[in-house]
């Protein structure tokens, strides 16, 4: 037995996405039949494989040099959405950042509540759903970057707190909170992808670091009806890390 999830009809906006997680979750909906609207600070070249990859779907996806930190240029930006699209049914808020405490402030914690106060009006009409990324270490404490721990705790809150807000007008809002996910800065950190590889190897649970396309599945499950009655809900993509590890 077989079950297909179709995002045909759907307007998904997803934020930072021009690269990572963001890009993966972008290309999932594509996959779905969704039409993809990305927001990211990224000038438009710098996705340029992506949209190139997204438009074998059927669908050119929409892109918007946007900085969600910048509230009434956020606005402008969704209400063009839905001037070119007709609706917005998803909206995912994986703009995120490290960087000093003013800036990861700006983009993790008021970026996510600027651009789900923006949606919230569209996603009224079609009853549509928020996911909000956070990370595990919102609940290890995590290791060397307290800013960056701290403004997704507040992102974390966010999720809670729109969840109780929006609810009452249909919207749906849940978050993920990946832990160690492949990423051009683990590169960097580790010298290799495959040192990266092998260090994580011993150190998870499930004996493997995760991919963005893991976060990506999670996000398509929280966006269709399979997910229809999770509500305040955060998921930790950990590979089992906090819990077993």
């Amino acid at each position: 037995m077989s079950y297909q999830i179709t995002m045909e009809n759907k307007v998904a906006v997803v934020t930072g996405a021009a690269q990572g997680i963001g890009a993966a979750i972008a290309a999932k909906y594509a996959e779905a039949g969704a039409q993809v609207v990305i927001l990211d600070v990224c000038p438009e070249s710098c996705a340029a494989e992506l949209l190139q990859g997204l438009s074998k779907y059927g669908k050119k996806a929409a892109y918007y040099l946007c900085d969600v930190s910048d509230s009434p240029a956020v606005a402008a930006v969704f209400a063009d959405v839905v001037h070119r699209f007709g609706r917005i049914d998803i909206l995912v808020n994986n703009a995120g950042v490290v960087a000093d405490w003013d800036k990861s402030y700006a983009i993790n914690a008021k970026g996510t509540y600027y651009c789900s106060e923006a949606a919230k009006p569209y996603l009224e009409k079609t009853k549509g759903t928020i996911i909000i990324l956070t990370s595990a270490s919102v609940f290890s404490g995590g290791t060397g970057i307290p800013q960056y721990v701290t403004t997704k705790a507040g992102s974390y809150a966010l999720t809670l707190f729109l969840a109780r807000e929006y609810a009452k007008a249909g919207i749906r809002v849940n978050g993920i909170a990946p832990a160690v996910i492949m990423s051009k800065m683990l590169v960097e950190r580790f010298g290799s992808e495959e040192a990266a590889r092998e260090h994580y190897k011993t150190v998870m649970p499930l004996g493997r670091m995760g991919e963005p396309e893991d976060i990506a599945n999670i996000a398509l499950f929280l966006s269709c009806e399979l997910s229809e009655y999770l509500c305040g809900e955060v998921i930790i993509a950990d590979g089992g890390r906090m819990h077993i590890g």
